[in-house]
């Protein structure tokens, strides 16, 4: 279940689907016969279908929070070890176990990598 969300949070979801879809479009310029011609068409229209609905739900404002709330907690957690633990010196934050660190570096990651695409995209 995590590697899903992780791989969702790092673009995977349209990322993914134009994968398929140039793989689609490579299989209707090789097919042979008229029927593989046609399945590749068919995976065509419902993987465009797919990705028009990623796209269309990522600009809705309950679609949209679902990342900065999955987020919130590293977030909270990193402004907590700089600024109370180390800036203020009032606190020692436990660590974190290596499987959150490393979804709080693939998150962190995320929005940096995918956020300025995500503007070019809607532009």
């Amino acid at each position: 279940m995590i590697g899903i969300v992780l791989k969702w949070l790092t673009g995977g979801g349209i990322k993914a689907i134009g994968g398929e879809l140039r793989a689609a479009y490579e299989a209707k310029l090789t097919a042979q016969t008229d029927a593989e011609k046609l399945r590749a068409e068919e995976t065509i229209a419902r993987l465009e279908a797919q990705q028009s609905v990623l796209i269309a739900e990522q600009g809705r404002w309950l679609t949209a929070w679902v990342r900065p709330m999955i987020a919130a907690p590293f977030v909270i957690y990193i402004w907590k070890l700089v600024v109370w633990d180390k800036v203020l010196g009032y606190g020692a934050t436990d660590d974190l176990s290596p499987q959150l660190w490393q979804m709080m570096t693939v998150i962190i990651t995320a929005y940096f990598l995918t956020r300025p695409f995500e503007k070019v995209l809607r532009k």
